[in-house]
């Protein structure tokens, strides 16, 4: 009888704990929880569990913002455009994320490189009523896709050079064409995360001769972030850095190359400060003293403030990215951010 209820005791104590443990609350993930995810994500491993990530990234907020979501966008498509022949199923299961977020869905189709992504944006509209309208634009070629050709400007120097004459053109003219967006540098990044390709990074290298640019202010704050980026993260992933190292010897461009030397150079010497210093340095100049900085100074602080991520900063800073939190933009949502970037 005592062994019987010996054993009845321990049976009582473990379902007990066993209810408890059920009837707990789960931790809300948070932000960094789901960014080291991604840091570690493995497509061949992982790509069953990622839309119940991304659907955790929606529930906590961080699709909120589409100008602060482009990790999360370009992580989606990295999912969709590493697996072409699972790309309907893999938009079916992202359908998870709140109705709200299921914008992200339709750009990250968009964005995915699919060979027919026009074909699976047909096919996946009718499962995202509440973005008819913007799966159609896409269609139309009306809404730009990493891939949608830039118009060159045409205006002379004489033009560039004068005040009066850029404010007077459409404003449709001066919208930022979406290779300048600071936010593409997070889906570039994403998408680099998902499918581990060299595809985002060679548009990232593309970028690099912009931090040396002197008269356009958009192209100099993203060539710097692009550069500061590929060395912080190259500096913590040997992986990434060894794909930099091939992508540079299949440079064509000097100035491409050029840079892409020094950016490796940074990751090796963990010299990631002198790119901060240098880029700062640029566009103090072309603020004051560019041909085209007449026309820019107007909203250079509208854009230079929010360029740098403030998260990424502060992570280096702290050493928050060696626990596999990759360094990404953040965003416009990311405020004052070239203001902490040149502090002392």
């Amino acid at each position: 009888m005592r062994a019987f209820f010996v054993a009845l005791v321990a049976l009582i104590a473990a379902v007990t704990a066993s209810d408890m443990a059920l009837a707990a609350p789960r931790p809300q993930p948070t932000k960094q929880d789901v960014l080291a995810w991604m840091n570690a994500y493995n497509p061949s491993r992982d790509l069953a569990r990622a839309p119940s990530v991304m659907k955790a990234a929606s529930e906590i907020g961080l699709l909120n913002d589409p100008e602060a979501a482009g990790m999360y966008v370009g992580f989606m498509a990295g999912m969709i455009g590493s697996k072409p022949k699972s790309a309907d199923d893999t938009v079916k299961k992202l359908l998870v994320l709140r109705t709200a977020d299921h914008w992200a869905i339709v750009r990250a189709i968009a964005y995915s490189g699919h060979p027919d992504w026009r074909g699976l944006m047909t096919r996946s509209a009718p499962k995202i009523p509440t973005r008819k309208l913007m799966a159609q634009r896409y269609l139309e070629g009306k809404l730009p896709t990493p891939d949608t050709p830039v118009a060159e400007e045409k205006t002379t120097w004489k033009d560039r050079a004068n005040p009066a004459k850029w404010f007077a053109r459409k404003k449709e003219d001066r919208e930022i064409p979406l290779e300048q967006r600071p936010e593409m540098l997070d889906v570039y990044w994403g998408y680099y995360y998902a499918a581990r390709s060299a595809a985002p990074l060679q548009r990232m290298i593309r970028m690099l001769p912009w931090s040396v640019e002197r008269d356009n202010v958009e192209k100099l704050t993203i060539g710097s972030m692009a550069k500061f980026t590929l060395a912080m993260n190259a500096s913590r992933d040997q992986k990434l850095l060894q794909q930099l190292k091939k992508l540079h010897g299949q440079q064509t461009d000097r100035e491409t190359a050029k840079q892409l030397a020094e950016t490796i150079e940074a990751a090796e010497t963990v010299e990631i400060s002198s790119l901060r210093k240098t880029a700062m340095d640029r566009l103090e100049d072309l603020k004051r003293m560019g041909p085209g900085s007449k026309r820019d100074v107007a909203w250079w602080g509208k854009l230079g403030q929010g360029a740098l991520s403030i998260g990424c900063i502060a992570a280096a800073a702290t050493g928050q990215v060696a626990l596999g939190i990759p360094c990404v933009v953040g965003g416009a949502a990311s405020s004052a951010v070239l203001n902490y970037w040149a502090a002392p």
